[in-house]
Parts: C-alpha cells; sequence; structure tokens
C-alpha cells in the first residue's frame, strides 16, 4: 500500500468512535477480499495493532486467502449455506457484483449473490445469535431518483422488466429479507445504503469514476458517452467504511442510512472535467451510442445524509479532493509498476 492509503486507514481506525464494543469480539465480513471489504479489514487490524483493539475477523470471499493474527480467511460461496464453528458476534454483508461490467456480463450471479449471500448470512445470523447483522445496499435501490436529495424513506421508480435492474431489484429484496428476519426471528438488523463508491482498487471496474481515472492516468482524453448532466452521490472508500462502522455500531434496529460525500453541485461531467484536468487532458464527447447494458439510465440519483449525521457521522473527504487523492495514489501506483 502506499504512504496514502495507509493514511487514510489511520484516520478511520483513529475516529471517536466505541470501537471497545468490539474488543474479543468476532465480526464476520462477507467480499472480505473486495474492495470496500479489504479497506475495512485494514482498519480493524490497524485498530488492534495501533490502538490495542482485539478485534477477531473471518473473511468470506470465493478467493479465500492467507489467514494472519486475528483475521481467518475461508473461500466461500455465500449463494450456499455457511458454516462457520466458533462464535460469531457481528455478520456484515458485502459481498456482490458491484459495476456496470459484472451487471451486464452476470446477471444471475448479481441477483444471487446478493439475495441468496443476505438469506444465508441470515441464517447464520440466527444459528449464532449475533448481536447485530449488517446489509450493505445501494443508491441503486432509490431507482431514477428525484429532483430532491432522496431520504431513506423514498421509494423510487425501477423499471423491473429490464437485466440491468436485476442489482437494484436484489438490493431491495435483501433489505426485504433483513425485515423479515427482524420479524419471525428477531434478528437485529441494520442497512447501510452506499452511493457510487470509489478509491484506489487494483481490480478492473467499470464503473464511470474509475474509468475517467484510468483515462486520466494513461494521458489520454477522457471521453464521455452522454451530455454529462447527470448529478450522482460519491463516496469515497474511506468515508464508505467509515460510514459502515457508525452504522454497525450507532444505528437503530431495522433502520437504513444513506452513507455518502457531501453533493458539491458538480455533475458527472464537471467531475470528468476535474479528473481530465488532473492529467492536462480534456473531455470530449462521443454520443453516437451507448449499448452498455450495464448501465444505469437514472440521470439524477442524490442522496440525503442527515439520518446518519445525525448519529454523529460525517465524511471526512470532500469528492473532489478524494478523486484528487485517488488520482495521486495510482499515480505512484503505476510509476512503481512502471519502475519495478
Amino acid at each position: 500500500m502506499t504512504d496514502l492509503e495507509l493514511q487514510d486507514i489511520e484516520i478511520i481506525a483513529s475516529l471517536g468512535y466505541e470501537w471497545n464494543r468490539l474488543d474479543a469480539k468476532t465480526l464476520v465480513i462477507s467480499g472480505g477480499t473486495g474492495f470496500i471489504g479489504q479497506f475495512l479489514i485494514n482498519v480493524i487490524k490497524c485498530r488492534n495493532e495501533k490502538f490495542g483493539n482485539k478485534i477477531s475477523v473471518v473473511s468470506l470471499s470465493r478467493r479465500g486467502g492467507k489467514s494472519e493474527k486475528n483475521v481467518t480467511y475461508l473461500s466461500a460461496d455465500v449463494t450456499k449455506p455457511i458454516k462457520i464453528d466458533g462464535k460469531v458476534d457481528y455478520v456484515l454483508h458485502l459481498a456482490s457484483n458491484t459495476h456496470p461490467k459484472q451487471y451486464s456480463e452476470d446477471p444471475v450471479g448479481t441477483v444471487t449473490t446478493n439475495i441468496f449471500g443476505t438469506y444465508n448470512l441470515l441464517n447464520l445470523a440466527v444459528e449464532k445469535k449475533v448481536t447485530r447483522f449488517l446489509l450493505a445496499s445501494s443508491v441503486e435501490i432509490y431507482g431514477d431518483g428525484s429532483d430532491k436529495p432522496m431520504a431513506e424513506d423514498y421509494c423510487g421508480y425501477i423499471d423491473c422488466n429490464t437485466a440491468r435492474a436485476g442489482y437494484n431489484e436484489a438490493k431491495r429484496l435483501s433489505e426485504s429479507l433483513c425485515q423479515s428476519f427482524t420479524a419471525q426471528y428477531g434478528v437485529d438488523c441494520v442497512i447501510a445504503r452506499l452511493a457510487r463508491c470509489f478509491g484506489a482498487d487494483r481490480k478492473a471496474d467499470s464503473k464511470a469514476v474509475a474509468q475517467f481515472l484510468d483515462r486520466a492516468l494513461c494521458g489520454e482524453d477522457i471521453v464521455l458517452k452522454s451530455k454529462g448532466d447527470q448529478f450522482f452521490s460519491y463516496c469515497y472508500v474511506a468515508d464508505a467504511v467509515s460510514g459502515i462502522i457508525k452504522v454497525l455500531l450507532d444505528g437503530k434496529s431495522g433502520d437504513a442510512y444513506n452513507v455518502s460525500d457531501d453533493d458539491e453541485g458538480v455533475t458527472l461531467g464537471g467531475y470528468a472535467e476535474y479528473i481530465a484536468g488532473l492529467a492536462g487532458k480534456k473531455v470530449v464527447f462521443d454520443l453516437s451510442g451507448n449499448n452498455n447494458k450495464g448501465v444505469s439510465k437514472s440521470v439524477r440519483a442524490l442522496i440525503d445524509t442527515s439520518k446518519l449525521v445525525a448519529i454523529g457521522w460525517k465524511p471526512f473527504y470532500g469528492v473532489k479532493s478524494a478523486l484528487k487523492r485517488t488520482y495521486d495514489i495510482l499515480k505512484e501506483v503505476r510509476a512503481g509498476e512502471i519502475n519495478g
């Protein structure tokens, strides 16, 4: 990791949360080797190493991994029943396809990882009598959005008769499963609805902002295949993780909370211009047609975070400052790859 990434991890690990409530507890995290899951686990490791906490993690992913002190990496498919030996205190379901190419190429997996994964992990929560279950949901549950930032009680329009809607509908049904398990089995559930997340992910990512950064880092102009007049909420990975932890610790049982960096009044095209400017490049428009079936048709999807702010959370970064930070991290990584 770069110094900037290590700084981000320590910043979140240093937040004044009631971390002692997680001492000697075991957290099961699905998607633990994913982008957000990795960052979350690194924050927990930092708490253990630098702040003296004793928090254990069981990471579930198809990739598995080499276990280390306080972190056990298990190879698991969450669409199948989950069996874990020993005690479990918290379950966090983060595993999901998360970007347009995956939605397009694996629409069935997009649905099943969310729905069956949520079902199987909720069953684990029942079996282990956990303290709390957290679902990582998405701004996508709001569908086409509204003219003003959407609060958690907003229910937007989704054209369910499309493959692309599988992600939106799966997140909605996953939230419904949480409410059902609360009603029927008494599981304490909370939901973190994440805005479009970004950061220095090393894996291929077909989300718009990731593509903008990739073009800029390659020294190329950014090609925008729309007018760029969409207004979306975004969240830097560090702020997404701090929001997840805050919801886990202090969210009201049964409630959902929007997690996003503050709206800067900038359109998608405006952020493309900003990223292009970091590399001394420009934005060019290609409106000849976009056949990417995984791309959202929403043009306005801003979310209201006042509910989460009311329980003591706030983002550490603004979108532009986080984009600059992401650009600097990835620039350093690529320079190291070339020189290495």
